[in-house]
């Protein structure tokens, strides 16, 4: 009987994982692989990121893997997102008495931004009580000025629905950046900008489900300036109860994927600790544009066009370079025996081309991502990432891009060895084996 190209697919990432130690940890990391608690946590709760695991994630792993954290030592996450690593480890070294070199990379400047205030927020702590306070004031002064702060509502269509935001919100979201940048800087200026961006859904008829907007007429807007006195007390909380360290913490805009930015704790690492965009065809700079519009990052379409091309080719949303450069590079011929049984379970129908590409550009923005980290980390380093497969087609014509295999095939090319696949959970409304979230810990040789 002729072996279906699902099955052989199958097959094929049975295979690959063979020599690999895969486990079952459902009770150890079900819940470290989600957000769990973080809402409920200082510097955490600033903004909630669906998409982000738990801060106990990088405490289990060091007591799993026998690390002490004792002394100093240092940590970095190439796609940073919202700071849970870098957060995690600057928590970590304070509960030892010891202190850490943090770093991380952030691609989407909303997002960068969120993560550097909150970083900056945990390793000052209540030094910036008295300057965060005094620029409120200084925020709320301007805010309410006579005549009221001119500017303009950006030329972003769902903003502009008044169904969706109403138009005073609107403005005065708006007219709140526009004091925060006339009248703060630095790390203060930062920070007030994500108690703003905090502050937009409430301000809205739109809620945030992890893949899209999702539009509710029963929710009620609240105030702009109501909701962000609300946020701006919640941080200056979490500074007046947060003692300084002496942990050295900078999360860069940039691209986690190629070679890293000249600044400390991106060369010897002890840890790396990072979770990849999914290739599950989840569009993030898409998902968090409402807060990235009301703080500027963008001022026309093209510039977030321009935005989502530098991400992660991990969803067909956008056309992105179909350059990859493995194709050119002495691992050509291994990864395309990698990807290929991939390539050949797409179905024939009109979303072939993209998720063609979306498998082919995934692959090498992983395979980019993993030899830069495997320049980066210590001889005696480990390295560990969260990544969750993806299920693509409907009915007998499905396929899944096992994520976690994929990446684990595709280290063993650069320098690593799969120390362990930890599964933490398998993902709901789907079945079979290899729809599951894992904890991938990879160690160099």
């Amino acid at each position: 009987m002729a072996t279906t190209t699902g099955e052989a697919l199958i097959s094929h990432y049975q295979a690959l994982q063979k020599p690999w130690k895969v486990t079952r940890q459902e009770a150890s990391y079900g819940k470290l692989v989600i957000p769990t608690g973080n809402s409920q946590l200082p510097f955490h709760r600033w903004f909630h990121l669906k998409e982000a695991y738990s801060s106990q994630l990088l405490a289990q792993l060091f007591t799993d893997s026998g690390y002490s954290g004792e002394g100093r030592f240092s940590v970095f996450d190439p796609f940073s997102g919202s700071g849970t690593t870098a957060l995690s480890a600057v928590d970590l070294a304070s509960t030892a008495s010891s202190s850490v070199t943090v770093a991380g990379i952030e691609r989407n400047p909303f997002i960068w931004e969120l993560s550097q205030a909150k970083l900056q927020g945990r390793v000052r702590g209540r030094d910036y009580v008295n300057d965060f306070e005094a620029a409120f004031d200084e925020v709320d002064r301007h805010f309410r000025l006579p005549g009221g702060v001119k500017c303009e509502i950006p030329r972003q269509s769902t903003l502009q629905n008044d169904e969706y935001f109403p138009k005073k919100n609107v403005e005065d979201l708006v007219a709140i950046r526009t004091s925060i940048d006339a009248v703060s800087d630095g790390p203060i200026r930062s920070m007030l900008r994500v108690a703003l961006a905090s502050s937009v859904e409430a301000c809205g008829r739109l809620r945030r489900d992890g893949r899209a907007l999702r539009y509710e007429p029963s929710r009620r807007p609240r105030p702009a300036w109501e909701v962000f006195a609300e946020r701006s007390a919640l941080i200056l909380q979490d500074l007046s109860i947060t003692e300084p360290t002496s942990s050295v913490a900078n999360i860069a805009l940039g691209d986690g994927r190629g070679e890293y930015p000249a600044i400390e704790g991106t060369s010897d690492c002890d840890w790396i600790v990072f979770s990849p965009p999914y290739p599950n065809n989840i569009d993030y700079t898409e998902v968090y544009k409402t807060e990235a519009w009301i703080l500027g990052c963008y001022e026309s379409a093209e510039d977030m066009r321009a935005q989502r091309l530098l991400t992660v080719r991990s969803h067909p949303s956008v056309r992105f370079n179909r350059q990859y450069a493995f194709e050119g590079s002495a691992h050509a011929s291994a990864v395309e025996e990698i990807i290929r049984p991939i390539l050949r379970a797409v179905p024939d129908d009109r979303y072939k081309a993209g998720r063609l590409e979306l498998i082919k550009g995934y692959a090498d923005d992983m395979l980019t991502t993993l030899q830069s980290c495997r320049r980066a980390v210590a001889p005696h380093g480990k390295l560990a990432f969260v990544v969750g497969n993806s299920a693509h087609g409907a009915g007998e014509a499905s396929f899944v891009i096992a994520a976690d295999i994929l990446m684990g095939a595709l280290a063993e090319l650069v320098g690593w060895r799969v120390a362990d696949v930890r599964v933490a959970r398998h993902l709901k409304r789907r079945t079979g084996d290899l729809l599951r979230e894992s904890v991938v810990l990879l160690e160099p040789i």
